[in-house]
């Protein structure tokens, strides 16, 4: 019996610790998390939209669909290869091109596909190309002041010729293995509104097709959240002098 209370007994020293420990964790990221803001980003163009809100660039031997949706600024695109044949993408004349200024390598990644296979599709992602919050101005390029929703999100609203982000997307298909002779396609987008909130649903991260959003810690929540970690160490420390 003293076998088994000694074992309980160590089990739990052991257990404690642990728990204080994830709870500690816990506490600090659910602080960390409600003290975020967000900067819900909308996309717009002179493209046609899906109904999930994907822009859309058809021609009779392609479909090409693009999207947005993710956390901070990238872009995803789909490409249906209508043709009886395969199609290849030149990644050395593919490219974006954000506010004039060429982003070389924006697709560069390990999952990169070099051909997509007749009657089938494939999609590709662009890396990250801003993560921090957009500077909005202080009055948007319709000319209006801040515009306020219940939580006092403040709103910016953009066309076409003002917008803080403007980019193109420029993407060169070709039939043959050698890229020569091949087809672009010079797509442009833009920024075309702007709210901050601290609202974290679902409406905030899994939004449309057209929208992305940017996280960021507010300096309050960074700091509840280390004197969270720090008191909960403290006290464990401090109980675990005790034993």
């Amino acid at each position: 019996m003293e076998t088994v209370d000694s074992y309980q007994k160590k089990r739990n020293s052991m257990l404690c610790p642990m728990l204080k420990l994830f709870f500690v964790g816990f506490a600090s990221i659910t602080i960390l998390t409600s003290c975020s803001q967000y900067q819900c980003v909308y996309i717009n163009s002179n493209l046609p939209k899906s109904e999930s809100k994907e822009f859309v660039n058809e021609t009779d031997s392609f479909l090409i669909k693009y999207s947005f949706a993710r956390e901070n600024f990238g872009v995803e695109i789909t490409i249906l290869n209508k043709l009886e044949k395969p199609v290849y993408i030149d990644w050395g004349r593919t490219t974006l091109i954000v506010n004039g200024i060429q982003e070389d390598g924006s697709f560069y990644n390990n999952q990169q596909i070099t051909s997509i296979a007749p009657k089938s599709y494939a999609s590709f992602s662009s890396n990250t190309l801003i993560a921090q919050f957009i500077d909005t101005a202080p009055v948007d390029s319709l000319g209006n002041k801040d515009k306020s929703k219940k939580d006092k999100s403040k709103i910016h609203l953009y066309d076409e010729n003002n917008s803080p982000v403007y980019f193109r997307n420029i993407l060169s298909l070709t039939t043959h293995e050698n890229l020569s002779s091949p087809i672009f396609f010079d797509d442009s987008f833009w920024v075309s509104e702007i709210f901050r909130t601290t609202d974290s649903s679902s409406q905030t991260v899994n939004g449309p097709a057209n929208q992305f959003y940017i996280r960021k810690n507010t300096g309050f929540g960074m700091f509840m959240g280390w004197t969270a970690a720090i008191s909960g160490l403290i006290v464990w420390g401090l109980s675990s002098e005790g034993r």
